[in-house]
């Protein structure tokens, strides 16, 4: 009790004294008496209610009280990044917080919203959406349509990390229409932004980029130079979803010019590493390694983990394709160490198996170590590309020491697995569709609900004029009618238009395309034999050089007609024109869909067998001799020569595969001709 009351307390006890004293000093004012003692009671049971009214809004300030100091302690903890600890300490200060006042409901919203952004730093999606729901349930109950609005932005970036992108959707298109009544343009640009990265992430990508835009155009009008920076990140995006690598990049380095301390460091690596990215696509490897590295050392020294990881294996990336083993081996290892510092699987995966890659000639074992432990992962993070990528490693592994049986099972689970990831795909491709047509929907219910807010102002304005409102409704009924016929009119001239054009664009596109298809036939085949050209043949063997996929059996076989300038010159060129026909015919019909068959010059014909051993190939040599010197040309005897050579010789170029094979062929030649020879490196000399 305080001291006001106890001095309230004092003088009631004085006064009933006195009463008491008076009434037995005269028994003639009894009535005074009773009169007296009914008014202290009274004045006893209204101090007695005072008091209790009193203690229980003490009561009240006490518990609002100790919620905000255990709230300063949780803000406290939140600024030194100790997540958990904020966490428990927001959960404590809930129970405080139960009055039905605004004051005490507004602190309980905030509280619910800072446990959900604590949750958000700790990459605890479904409970980062749970609380964004309550923080948003108690603005909701307050009528507070601008943290309505921004609770709504951040529950929606929640569900898209959770997959649930409908859900994001509908909670963006509320927040909008919101914006459309509140004056908020920070939190409008929030919500533009949140709708761009919606529609980015479902393939909507005109959409993304207008939604981004106009975040873009709001920073630049205030000059926010970190939203600046952000939303040319997203437009940048945006761009490299398109593989539009120029424009892409152009975004980027506006984020980059920025002054590195008017930016979020984060912000300006993600500028950092999607340069790099785009680099190494367009094989500037050392472009690649020089903004890699930038990045990585900020997430180093922001301490993310998880984006440094990523950016890692970028730079690993960048020095395998330099050549550079021993540094790209040492950045796979710190991107995986840091993936299982942070215990992000999927980063382990994606970790694991280009390391198992560089590491499969240095130490095999270990390399298939590495893939068991990435298809374990994989199958547990249900990875199904990276599942597929390690049976396929593992299969190809595993035979290269002679461990057949164990490559057919890899084989199998990677059949399967090829099924599996088709209906995935085709399973996402369907989700995806949805959200897109729901983002549609969302449009136009947007746009409905902007022009009922127009109709309804109009009715509002005009409502103390009731005849003049029907008859301005009436005029504008009959424009709207009059618009209308004469826009039925034009959209009728320019549809049939539209469809002349059509008609003469599909005419003259399929003319084209015809007479493409006939320039490329030419382009690519020798007009004699129908074989392929020289050009293409080189083209086919140039890819396989340039392929970073090993392969183990690809061979060619180089052909030569015995004698062929005798015939020239004893029946004449087109008889020898006739002989060439014929023996490309037998070379292509022995070969079929194994081998492709060109024409290397003169009288010389080349096959690429892809796929075959050194042995497969020399039999499939031995049976075109066969079939060239069974074969009817007439009264001429045609025979062959036929050099073989396969990649196990280690040749490094097409040119010095080619050499091989034509060095076979002058064995061929040399003895005799009509024979099949094999390359030896004993050859050379």
């Amino acid at each position: 009790m305080n001291t006001p009351a106890l001095y309230r307390q004092y003088l009631k006890a004085f006064l009933l004294e006195l009463a008491l004293l008076q009434a037995i000093k005269s028994y003639t004012q009894p009535l005074l008496l009773t009169l007296f003692l009914f008014s202290v009671n009274l004045a006893n049971a209204q101090e007695t209610e005072a008091i209790g009214l009193e203690s229980g809004s003490s009561s009240i300030e006490d518990s609002n009280s100790a919620a905000s100091t255990i709230i300063a302690q949780a803000d406290s903890e939140y600024g030194q990044k100790n997540y958990l600890k904020a966490i428990e300490e927001y959960k404590k200060a809930i129970q405080y917080l139960s009055g039905e006042d605004r004051s005490t409901k507004r602190e309980l919203a905030r509280a619910y919203k800072q446990i959900a952004q604590s949750y958000k730093r700790l990459k605890d999606r479904e409970n980062t959406a749970l609380y964004y729901k309550k923080s948003l349930e108690t603005f909701t109950a307050l009528d507070d349509k601008k943290n309505i609005a921004r609770t709504l932005n951040t529950l929606a970036e929640a569900e898209r990390y959770l997959g649930n992108h409908i859900v994001a959707l509908d909670a963006l298109k509320r927040s909008l229409a919101l914006h459309e009544e509140i004056d908020d343009p920070e939190g409008e640009a929030k919500a533009l932004m949140g709708a761009g990265i919606i529609n980015r992430h479902i393939g909507l990508y005109e959409k993304s980029f207008d939604y981004v835009h106009q975040a873009y155009q709001y920073y630049k009008s205030v000059n926010n130079l970190s939203g600046i920076a952000k939303t040319s990140n997203e437009m940048g995006l945006i761009y490299t979803r398109l593989k539009s690598f120029e424009q892409a990049r152009y975004f980027y380095q506006q984020t980059i010019n920025i002054p590195e301390d008017k930016i979020d460091s984060s912000t300006l690596a993600t500028a950092a590493r999607e340069i790099a990215v785009i680099a190494l696509d367009e094989k500037d490897y050392k472009a690649a390694e020089e903004n890699a590295e930038k990045a990585y050392n900020i997430y180093i020294a922001d301490n993310d983990k998880t984006k440094a990881s990523i950016v890692a294996r970028i730079l690993a990336s960048a020095y395998r394709e330099q050549g550079q083993k021993t540094n790209a081996i040492a950045y796979y290892e710190k991107s995986l160490s840091l993936a299982y510092d942070v215990g992000d699987k999927s980063y382990q995966v994606k970790t694991l198996i280009p390391l198992a890659k560089e590491l499969i000639e240095i130490d095999t074992n270990r390399s298939i170590q590495l893939l068991k432990e990435a298809l374990a992962l994989s199958i547990e993070e249900d990875m199904r590309f990276h599942q597929l990528y390690s049976y396929n490693s593992l299969r190809k592994a595993e035979k290269s020491l002679g461990n057949y049986l164990s490559a057919l099972k890899y084989a199998e689970k990677e059949i399967l697995t090829a099924k599996l990831l088709q209906k995935e795909k085709d399973d996402n491709e369907v989700v995806l569709m949805r959200a897109k047509l729901h983002s549609k929907k969302i449009e136009v219910e947007l746009e409905s609900l902007k022009e009922s807010k127009k109709i309804d102002q109009l009715l509002i304005e005009k409502g103390k004029k009731e005849l003049e409102i029907i008859e301005k409704e009436r005029e504008i009924s009959n424009l709207k009618l009059e618009k209308n016929r004469y826009a039925n009119l034009i959209l009728a001239s320019l549809l049939i238009l539209c469809l002349g054009v059509s008609v003469y664009i599909y005419h003259r596109f399929t003319a084209s395309k015809k007479h493409n298809k006939e320039l490329n036939y030419l382009a690519t085949r020798d007009p004699l034999t129908n074989c392929y050209n020289r050009r293409i043949l080189f083209d086919f063997i140039n890819k396989y050089f340039d392929s970073t996929t090993p392969v183990r059996e690809y061979c060619i076989i180089l052909i030569d007609v015995d004698h062929f300038k005798m015939v020239n010159d004893t029946y004449g060129h087109s008889t020898g024109d006739k002989v060439l026909k014929n023996v490309a015919k037998v070379l292509q019909d022995s070969m079929g869909d194994d081998g492709i068959v060109s024409r290397f010059g003169g009288e010389e014909f080349c096959i690429i067998l892809p796929s075959s051993s050194q042995e497969e190939a020399m039999s499939k040599a031995e049976k075109i001799r066969q079939k060239i010197e069974d074969e009817d040309f007439g009264d001429i005897s045609i025979t062959c020569s036929l050099g073989v050579t396969s990649i196990e010789f280690q040749a490094q170029t097409a040119t010095e595969l080619i050499d091989q094979a034509d060095l076979a062929l002058f064995k061929s030649k040399s003895r005799g001709r009509n024979q099949v020879t094999l390359w030896d490196k004993s050859f050379k000399e």
